[in-house]
């Protein structure tokens, strides 16, 4: 029951007509986060960063989405998926947590390159400060001719589904690695969609992992929740 106190309030707030809560053996849509090589900061963490906020931040998600949206999920439907294995070609929508930390080979470089010129979409979350440099350094290595670039309210992906209005929004934390106020990054591909989002100085998976736990502040959570649904109905329209 505690976990389904902030799922019926956030539902409320969200003022949308509910869909059924009918269990679907099959799910059109499968939230796969991304297991990556880590560099040997890594070992100074208390958690593997590239696991942070899993399994709560994709129950919350899920549960959202099968209720907001049309599409039919689980909360359940998530899978672990190895960044240098061809089973992240399997998913239209990634998640990778805390970039700033990856060190990855050649494989993984490889992969990351074919699957977004694939037309997959990555989220990245939950990185802050210099890691930006790191995960576009990599980037940089997979698009040479490409630049990331920052992201205003203007972006399409911001008015899929919900008008997002604004993205001066808080951070759930801060500590010493936040080097500002959260930022949001992307790339296009040759047509101008866009490959990736990447959420700097912010973490909306804590937040997501956070209002399911009743531990978050609710507007700035429901914020989150509402660019997590942008980011998906984005991935599956374009």
């Amino acid at each position: 029951m505690k976990k389904a106190l902030p799922l019926a309030a956030v539902l409320a707030l969200f003022a949308l007509q509910a869909r059924s809560d009918e269990p679907y053996a099959d799910s059109e849509f499968v939230f796969a986060r991304v297991q990556f090589t880590m560099s040997l900061d890594s070992l100074f963490q208390s958690e593997a960063p590239w696991h942070h906020d899993y399994p709560f931040s994709e129950h919350f998600y899920l549960g959202i989405l099968r209720e907001i949206t049309s599409l039919r999920t689980s909360d359940d439907a998530y899978e672990i998926v190895q960044l240098g294995s061809d089973d992240i070609f399997r998913f239209p929508f990634l998640y990778v947590s805390e970039p700033g930390f990856m060190q990855l080979d050649s494989g993984e470089l490889d992969n990351l390159r074919e699957y977004l010129e694939r037309g997959g979409f990555i989220m990245f979350d939950d990185f802050r400060g210099q890691d930006l440099y790191v995960l576009e350094s990599y980037l940089k290595r997979a698009f040479p001719d490409r630049e990331m670039l920052r992201l205003d309210v203007s972006h399409p992906m911001f008015d899929v589904f919900y008008a997002v209005d604004s993205l001066e929004i808080e951070a759930p934390y801060m500590d010493q690695r936040f080097s500002g106020n959260p930022e949001f990054w992307g790339m296009h591909d040759d047509s101008g969609r866009l490959m990736l989002v990447a959420n700097h100085n912010n973490d909306i998976g804590e937040f997501w992992e956070g209002l399911d736990l009743a531990h978050q502040p609710l507007q700035p959570s429901i914020d989150a929740v509402r660019l997590g649904i942008n980011y998906m109905m984005y991935t599956m329209t374009h």
